[in-house]
Formats: structure tokens, sequence, C-alpha cells
């Protein structure tokens, strides 16, 4: 029920993480390694080497970060010929770009003990599916679309 239960009920303490430092190659592969235990998984949170919260990498940005770097020509220029071979070796050169270029900073925060209501609340007007809880100045979290629409569903299809 979205009324009586709070974000501590519904939230992910499992979570993908990467330094600043990282590049795109690593943090790919936090979050193909998230994506293993959670499929639903799409994201990667990013922390400074301090450990302060700096943002969200989704799959997207991870995609949008990589893009250019892929489609610049350089090795999918048409003269190689087995092409999956050329897409491989591109994937592998342009993944060793920094993080910092694509990251979204303006990232929604919870507290534990907020009402569901308030997760949708906060969905709706960042327009994300995502946001981090907070307790302390620590992240403890994750809330997810995903989570939301199955208690959702849940109070309407018991």
């Amino acid at each position: 029920m979205l009324v009586r239960k709070r974000v501590w009920d519904i939230m992910r303490s499992d979570f993908a993480v990467v330094r600043e430092d990282a590049s795109l190659s690593e943090a790919i592969g936090a979050l193909r390694d998230i994506r293993g235990r959670q499929p639903d998984g799409s994201f990667v949170l990013v922390f400074s080497k301090s450990e302060k919260f700096m943002g969200i990498l989704s799959m997207w940005n991870l995609i949008q970060g990589i893009g250019p770097c892929l489609l610049k020509g350089s090795v999918l220029d048409g003269n190689e010929v087995d092409w999956d071979r050329a897409f491989s070796i591109a994937c592998r050169s342009c993944a060793q770009v920094r993080i910092t270029d694509c990251l979204q900073h303006d990232i929604p925060m919870l507290k534990p003990n907020d009402p569901l209501a308030r997760v949708l609340e906060v969905f709706l007007d960042y327009r994300r599916g995502r946001a981090v809880v907070e307790e302390g100045g620590r992240i403890i979290g994750v809330v997810c679309l995903a989570d939301l629409f199955k208690e959702i569903s849940d109070s309407l299809i018991p």
C-alpha cells in the first residue's frame, strides 16, 4: 500500500558503484555485474575518491559517452572486412574515455522514512526512474521505477 510503506521497505541496498576516475569500460563492467544479480539494473552510482556521491551513469549515459568515439570512423571507416572484429576493436579503444563528461548530477534524493507517495512525487517531478536513498550523509540505497511499479501493481492486483 502506497501510504503505509516507506522507502526503506522497497529500496535496494545492492547497487553498482565506481569512483570518479573510472573509465567507461570500468563503469560498463560494474553495470554488467549488477545486471547479473538484478536484470533490470540500468545505472551505476559514481563516488569521489573521498566517498562523496557525485551522480549516476545510466545505461543511456554510457552509450552516449562511447558513441561519438565509435562513430567518428577511425576503425569503422569501411576498410575493415570483418565488421564484428572492427566493432570490438573500436569499443575497446573508446572505452578508456573518462566518465565525468557523461555523469548525471541532478539526482533525486530520498530519506529511508519517506512514504512511497513521496517516491511517486519525486519520480514525476524529476522525470527520472530512480532516486538514491540518503541517511546521515551516506547513500544507503536506491529506489527504481520497477520497485515502485511493483508496489502499485501489488496494491491493484493482490
